[in-house]
């Protein structure tokens, strides 16, 4: 075997171990929550009409405990942008904690269970990508997460 492709594949091997030490690495849990956007269950949401975000998390700590906060940015008219915090409901805190929230809305109106969308503010339908974030008991804030793709509010 010549020197050069013994050099080649112990390059490609430590690349390769390199690869699957980043890969196992990257779903440790970490002291910063970390949130991942999984779906939208509309994304052309009609007055009345119940909107449901679902969002993954993972916490090391798992002290995740006051508000998940969400912002509206509306593509056109920013008096339809909002932001706000939506309460985290109470689980068992446990270290490298996982699970998924349901954040729920009704565009509009006031229906017992759902955060009320308020109703676009320009006159015309809204084209609304929403940002996530949470910060835990220890301060941690977690990075900013959005829709897969903007939401169109109708009035």
């Amino acid at each position: 075997m010549s020197h050069q492709r013994l050099s080649l594949l112990t390059v490609g091997s430590l690349f390769a171990v390199l690869m699957l030490l980043y890969a196992c690495g990257k779903d440790k849990y970490t002291s910063k929550p970390q949130l991942k956007f999984l779906k939208a269950d509309s994304y052309d949401v009609a007055p009345g009409q119940l909107i449901t975000f679902r969002i993954e998390f993972t916490d090391k700590e798992g002290d995740l405990s006051d508000s998940i906060f969400i912002r509206s940015d509306a593509k056109g008219c920013a008096a339809s942008n909002r932001t706000f915090g939506y309460p985290v409901p109470a689980f068992p805190a446990t270290t490298n904690t996982k699970g998924e929230f349901e954040i729920n809305f009704v565009n509009g109106q006031f229906l017992s269970g759902f955060v009320p969308m308020p109703s676009p503010a320009c006159g015309r339908p809204d084209t609304t990508t929403y940002y996530f974030w949470i910060k835990d008991k220890a301060k941690n804030v977690s990075d900013t997460i959005s829709t897969d793709k903007p939401l169109i509010i109708r009035n």
